[in-house]
Order: structure tokens, then sequence, then C-alpha cells
């Protein structure tokens, strides 16, 4: 390949910003000579409707002329709210993330991401770098706040993964961000390299959580941080880390495509270096470099990684790794048609229209009052009112590139001032600064009926704060409206009446506005300390037998009425030595459990989740999400692993979840992070009523005109028989074990074997009848298909004979025996095999869908 190929191959690995309203020379070369594959925009490139949708058909114009065999990506921060690159006139205002989550109702992120697509899609944006899965729990974070849906992980999951939802129906591509986690930090990456100092287990419990379900459910692209990690990785940040990435590459078996934060800013601007961060971040897993503002550090890059891919420093399989997931990802969104296609701007107007009354009932649901402890709402419109207002700088309250709203010193008063003159004309307004109120401007507060205090971002804000602590003793009565961080007097009780609206939009503070005189009734509930999922009472602690087994008994009878089983042999399959079981508890009665089983007589690992369990009564409350992330930290500490898998092994359940059971069951475990196989993917157990079974004649006779014969397992045929599952088997240590309990002295009858011609051992099943004392001690479910149901399993031909005829007629063989002892129904468990027991009379008994994490 030339040097001019590979250039432009790599040149499909970044996506890079410009400046002006018209594709600038620099990004014209970009585009030609280096093939760039992505775009990144910013308000500072457009400032109309039609020079935006210009803007971006001459972009893709260009790389059509360029020769491009893909569309370009075209990106932009569209969070919403405080982060707000295309906003009114041009288009709908849409709620951001914390003011969603004050909705405290994940539809409506959802039709704010369906809003949010059809805006992108009409002006030729194809790719979004949201939602958002930072969880806010650092109050005095000046890069995320209220970018964050709120502080719990499971609810920031349940918000984030909504608005992905409804961006991918308008066929605009999510990102995820900013992997593995943002929130936790009071430092922000635009300007430093912030430090998380939590170990791993800490951020599986927190930051991870939204990521692992992003990617359980599919997620296209997931955008890293630059933050340090120094318990994944000491020396490098996580976007440059491949201990980091490994987490979401490996552990979390992410196959999609990993795109940068803007590697211009000073996290790694300064430290590493942009350049040298392009190279290092394409060999830790990344596989698109974002960089958004200087051309020749753009070229300088692209350079750089070539020459890493020529010398080998980046291996030939990762840099074609990076290149097939870009394309994988143009190829499932973009077409040339549609990326030339322009829409007619006669539409505009429509749209908007369309989206205002989604967007104005989201902002109604969620202004919040926090308080009104002397019930001083609503103001009669003929009070005097004083409206104080911030008038010196503004801190950016975590606008990405101090881009958007955030922009510091960028508010108007006037617009928020006007929203209240619309309830009452007796407001004097006061931009309160740097230096405090003069004594003149203090008489009028002291002699208003009531103060209207405005904050934005003040814990970052010094003059802000010491005002906002000032204003009780001194004004007869108090509102403070946090316009943006509710976090600003969240906890200073002495401001009696406190509003939040999440963010400094006109759009929310209208509403503010309109509660404060009594238009509107607020609803609003704050997404900070107050998540649904903390409302889990339950404590959860290791099984222990003597205490918690009848308890276990009852719960999953309660809870699992179609599969209830005998007590004592629930019992016997709860007690293997191999358990690592978990109970909730409230008080002294069990109310839930995880049943979890290390590998059975071999290496602890793989883990298998048998069974999570909630009482019907104790349900949605937390309970099983609490005993999956204990059972996921204990095998983390204990057995240094972060693997498990939905199903059993020995003893047997299910082999995954039970498509029989409500679909929130599945939703359970995805939402928490596991990967469920495909829904085409076969996972069965099979049952057979075989009173009248006649065995086909086509497998016998070709079985035995090739010169197998069949024949119970004899005791001095046993050692060839278990060295024959050895040889064949000794991958799953657990079907092993299962012939080293069955010696044929004292279970005869118990394994159906094929031999060849020779007399060698070549084929084996087991062949349990209901007499069989340990069937129900391993296996749960055939004593629920009748009392005189016994067992076909660990069915296995050897590897030198397969595609030979006998697996069939092994099977015949052993149920024309079974018959003959009286058994009247054969159980097959765990079955991926498609229709091929089905040819001897079997039919699905129950479908399941197996997963891991």
């Amino acid at each position: 390949m030339g040097s001019i190929d590979l250039q432009k191959q790599v040149g499909q690995l970044f996506a890079l910003g410009f400046h002006g309203h018209t594709p600038s020379q620099e990004i014209k070369t970009l585009i030609h000579d280096y093939h760039v594959g992505g775009i990144v925009l910013f308000s500072r490139n457009f400032q109309s409707a039609e020079q935006l949708q210009a803007l971006t058909t001459a972009l893709q114009n260009e790389a059509k002329l360029a020769g491009h065999e893909r569309p370009l990506l075209i990106g932009i921060d569209q969070e919403n709210g405080l982060v707000t690159r295309i906003s009114p006139p041009i288009a709908t205002q849409v709620p951001g993330p914390m003011a969603l989550g004050a909705t405290q109702d994940p539809e409506f992120a959802y039709r704010a991401g369906k809003v949010t697509g059809e805006t992108l899609n009409f002006f030729g944006i194809n790719m979004n770098y949201a939602p958002v899965c930072d969880i806010n729990s650092e109050p005095l974070n000046p890069v995320i706040g209220v970018r964050s849906p709120g502080d719990d992980a499971d609810f920031v999951g349940r918000f984030a993964s909504a608005a992905a939802r409804g961006l991918r129906e308008k066929n605009i591509i999510p990102s995820v961000k900013h992997f593995p986690g943002h929130g936790d930090t009071a430092v922000d990456s635009h300007y430093g390299l912030p430090v998380i100092t939590k170990s791993r287990d800490e951020l599986e419990r927190c930051e991870l959580i939204p990521f692992r379900r992003a990617v359980a459910e599919g997620i296209e692209t997931v955008m890293t941080a630059h933050i340090s990690l120094p318990s994944i990785d000491d020396k490098l940040p996580a976007t440059l880390s491949p201990a980091a990435l490994d987490i979401l590459r490996k552990d979390m078996g992410y196959n999609g495509m990993i795109i940068t934060d803007c590697l211009e800013m000073e996290g790694i601007k300064s430290t590493i270096g942009s350049e040298k961060g392009a190279v290092l971040s394409i060999k830790a897993g990344s596989d698109s470099v974002m960089m958004c503002h200087t051309f020749n550090v753009h070229v300088a890059s692209i350079n750089m990684v070539t020459e890493a891919v020529n010398s080998g420093e980046i291996e030939k399989s990762r840099f074609d790794e990076a290149c097939r997931r870009v394309a994988a990802v143009k190829d499932k969104f973009l077409s040339w048609d549609t990326a030339l296609h322009q829409n007619s701007l006669a539409n505009l107007d429509e749209m908007n229209k369309k989206s205002l009354p989604i967007c104005q009932e989201a902002y109604e649901k969620s202004v919040t009052v926090v308080r009104d402890e002397l019930k001083i709402l609503p103001l009669p419109s003929n009070s005097s009112i004083v409206f104080l207002f911030p008038g010196d700088t503004i801190p950016v309250g975590g606008a990405v590139d101090g881009e958007g709203m955030g922009r510091q010193g960028a508010y108007e008063s006037s617009i928020y001032l006007r929203l209240l003159q619309k309830h009452s004309q007796s407001i004097t307004e006061i931009k309160y600064k740097e230096n405090g109120l003069t004594n003149e401007q203090w008489e009028v507060v002291e002699a208003a009926d009531t103060v209207i205090f405005a904050s934005l971002n003040a814990k970052e804000s010094p003059y802000q704060e010491s005002l906002g602590h000032e204003l009780p003793r001194r004004s007869r009565s108090l509102i403070a409206i946090a316009a943006c961080s509710p976090y600003d007097f969240l906890e200073a009780q002495e401001i009696e009446t406190y509003i939040t609206t999440y963010e400094p939009t006109a759009e929310a503070f209208s509403v503010a506005a309109d509660i404060i005189f009594g238009k509107k009734t607020p609803k609003g509930s704050l997404p900070i300390g107050t998540s649904p999922s903390r409302r889990n009472k339950a404590s959860i602690r290791p099984f222990n037998p003597v205490e918690d087994l009848d308890g276990m008994v009852a719960t999953w009878n309660a809870a699992l009425p179609t599969y209830s089983l005998p007590a004592d042999s629930l019992r016997d399959l709860i007690t293997w030595a191999n358990g690592q079981h978990l109970v909730a508890c409230v008080g002294s009665e069990v109310v839930g459990f995880c049943l979890a089983y290390l590998n059975f007589n071999g290496p602890p690992t793989p883990v298998h989740i048998a069974a999570v369990v909630v009482a019907p009564k104790y349900q949605d409350q937390g309970i099983g999400t609490a005993l999956v992330t204990e059972a996921r930290s204990h095998f983390r500490i204990n057995f240094n692993t972060n693997n498990l898998k939905l199903g059993s092994s020995f003893p047997r359940f299910w082999p995954g979840i039970p498509r029989e059971l409500p679909n929130k069951v599945q939703d359970f475990f995805i939402h928490r992070g596991f990967r469920l196989n495909p829904l085409s993917a076969r996972s069965t157990d099979l049952y057979q009523d075989i009173r009248n079974f006649q065995a086909p004649a086509k497998y016998i006779n070709r079985a035995r005109e090739r010169g197998f014969r069949f024949a119970p397992l004899r005791p001095e045929d046993y050692d060839e028989c278990l060295a024959g599952q050895r040889k064949n088997f000794s991958y799953n240590a657990s079907w092993v074990e299962a012939y080293v309990r069955i010696h044929p002295s004292k279970y005869p009858s118990s394994v159906m074997t094929a031999f060849d011609s020779e007399g060698r051992q070549v084929g084996w099943t087991l062949m349990l009848s209901p007499e069989f004392p340990q069937l129900n001690k391993m296996w749960a479910f055939p004593q629920i298909c009748g009392p005189k149901t016994g067992l076909i399993g660990c069915v296995g031909v050897d590897v030198d004979h397969r595609q030979s005829g006998i697996g069939l007629a092994l099977v015949s063989h052993a149920v024309e025996n079974m018959k003959q002892r009286g058994i009247e129904g054969v159980f097959v468990d765990w079955v991926a095999l498609d229709g091929w027991y089905e040819q001897v009379g079997f039919e699905i008994w129950r479908s399941y869908r197996p997963g891991e994490i």
C-alpha cells in the first residue's frame, strides 16, 4: 500500500473541527488530501438555518468530489439544555439531561432524543456526541453538573438509554460519553487532567454502570474521557490507556466504535501532546480521533499516526480493526443519497412547531420547588419585587469548550426580567457584581416585599455565594432560583424558598416564573440525592444454610409459581459445595436471593448466576439490582473475575433467562449490563412422552450398517468411559463430573454407550431414571414434567467419530431403554442444536436467552 493510500485510510479515523461558516481551505485540504472521515461542528460554524444546511451539504459534496467511498460523519454536541449548539430561533430549545432527570420519567428523555434527532437530520448532521452517561456524584464538578441526568448510576443509565433510543429512531448515531465516567471530579478536563482515585470495585458500583447498560443495548459509539485513573493505569489517562479501554473492549465485550474526546483539550495537549495522543489513543483501542481547532495539529497528527502504522508501532490488525469499525457505523447509518439530500427550509417551522409542545411539557414537569417553608408561593402580582441577577463573570458550568449557552458573561438578564414582567410590572432589576451591593441597592432590597435572587453556578462563584447567604438576613421575603446548577444553595436551609431550573434557558426560567406567580403548579423532583434506586431497604449478606433455607424456598415458590419445586429438592440444589449465594433480608425475613455457583470440580471460573429471585411484594425496590451488584463485587474481589454467566452448569437450573417470563425480566439483566444472546440463537430444554416411543428405523439401521452397536455401560467399561469424557470434554469439568458420579456398579443402566466395530467406546449419553438418587439433586426441572420423568444429558461423540451417524442412534437406544424400564417421559436440558433432537420426537419444553457480563 502506498503512503498516500495509507494516509487516506488514516484520515478516516479522524473527526476534525474548523473555523468559518463555509468549508475553509484547511478543511477542504483535510477532506481531499487526507480523506478525513468526520467533521465536528460548533456554534462558531453557523449563524442561520439556511447557512447551516448549506454548510453540511457543501462538506459532503467536497467528500464526494474527493472520491470518498462513504459520506462524512458530521457530528455535534447537541446535549441540549446547557450545551445546545443549534438553539432558538433556528430550532426548538430541548431540555437538557438534568432537567429531564427531574421529570423522573425516561419517556421524556426518549421524546427529547427523537426531537433532537429530527433536528439534526434536517440539517444534514448524522452524529450526536450525546447522551451523557456521566454520573454527577461530585456536586462541585465544574465540567459535568447538569449535563448529567443525576447522581445515581441506574437512574442515569435509564435516561441515557432512552435518549439514545430516540436519536437512533431518527437515524442519528448516538455516542455515550465520557467513558469510563467523568462525574466524580472537581477538575475540568478542558483545562487540566482530573484524577479519580476510585478502585475498580468502586468504579463498577458507580461510573461503569450506565456504560455497561449502553453496551448491552448495542450502543453504536462510545466517547472516552481525559481523566486519570491510577487504580487502573498510573501512567496514562483513560483516553490513551489500553488498561482503561480493555474494560470496555474485553470485560464489556464492546465491538462498536470508540471515539476520543477532543485531544486538543489541556488534559491531553499539555501532558502527552495532541499528536502523540492520537497515536496512543488508537493503540489503546480507540477508532476515531477527535480534534477540534488547529489545522497544523490535525495534519501533524494524521502524519504521526501514518508513520506509526508504517513502523508497526500501531499493529496492522489494530489499525484494520479501527478502519472496519468506522466503516461499519457509516454503512449502518449513512448513504450518499441521504448525505447529499437537502430538506426544504419551508418545512423547518412546521418541524419546530411540532416539537414545541413536547419540550414544553418536559420543562413543566422538570422545574422543581425544592422547598417553600414559609409558603410564600405564589406571589401576588402587585407585590413590590427586586430581581437580583449576576452581572459579573459567570462560570461556564460545564459547557464544552466554552461554547453553547455557557460562555462566560454571555447571559442577558433582560431575557429573564421580561419573563417575570409578564406577571408583574412592579419589578426592579439589580445586577449584582463582585463588589457586592451598594448601600442604595441594599435599601431597595430591604424595602421590597419580595426578593427574587437568581444564581448561576454559585458554587464556583464566590460573589454569588456570599450574597446568597447574606440575603435571608436582609430581605423581608426571599425566593432563590438556581438557574443552572441545583447545588447552588441546596444545603442552605436559611434560604427557605428555593427553586431550581437545571439550565439557564429562557424556556426553563419561564416555567419558574409561572410557578412563582401561581400560573403553574410545580411538578419536578430533584434527580440528585433522592433517586428511586435508593428505595432499597434490604440488607445483602452471604447465604447461611441454617438461617436462610426455609426463607429461600418460600421466596422461590412465591416468585416462580410455574417452577415450583419440592422443598427438599430445592434445598439440595441450593446447598451444593460450589455455591456462593447471597440473600437479601428485611429484618430477619428473606425477601430475595442470588444463586451463584463456581465452576464445579475445576477452576472456579466461569461463575454462573443460576437465579436472581425477589419476593413479589418486594420487587421494583432495587433489591434485585443490589443482589447483582454485590454478587459481582464478591466475585471480583475474591476470585478476581468480572465475568459472570447467566445459567448454571451443575447443579442445573435454567440455561439462561426463560423466555416465557415477562420481557421486563430480560430487560432487568440488559439494563444491568448483561449481554444477552441474540433472540435468534437457540437455547432450549426439551421433553418427550415416551410411552409410545418407536425408535426411527433409519437412524438405528444406518448406525448398525456402519458397524456401531449400543449397550448400557458395564462396570468393566467404566474406566474407558471416563477416559473418553476427559479426552473429549475436559473443557467442561461439570460434564466430566456427571460421569464421575455414575459408576455402573452402583447405578446400572445410567449410561448408554456406543461402540465401534472393534469394541471401542465412541459415544455416550446419560439416561437417568426418576429413581436415580442424584437426579433431582443435580437437575432442577425434570420433576416438574411429571413423577416418572427421567433425563438424557451430556450426549457426546468422540471427536474422531463425529458426523458418523452415531448421535441420533445413541439417543434412540437410550430412550428405548428408558421406556423398557417404565420411565414415561424424558427431559433433555440446555440444547443449542436446532432441530436435532426433534428428529427422534422431542419437543421444546422451554426456551431461554443465555447471557453474560
